[in-house]
């Protein structure tokens, strides 16, 4: 089997919600320090999946940007 340059992209293409989410969790202010911690254990120990359900429903939850 030949490798091909396509491969790699097949590979991370299911992993961009997941990173996604976890930029979004990192740069918004959440309600309580606790939920910023669920979103943030969810996305990471369920990777596509949690990354999924974050987009949906998670990012309602954001209050806003923090400022820096």
């Amino acid at each position: 089997m030949t490798f091909a340059w396509w491969h790699p992209l097949v590979a991370l293409i299911p992993m961009l919600p997941s990173f996604w989410s976890i930029w979004h969790i990192w740069s918004h202010e959440f309600e309580t320090p606790q939920q910023r911690a669920l979103w943030l254990v969810l996305v990471v120990f369920l990777p596509v999946l949690g990354g999924i359900i974050y987009i949906f429903t998670g990012r309602t939850k954001a209050c806003g940007k923090i400022q820096r």
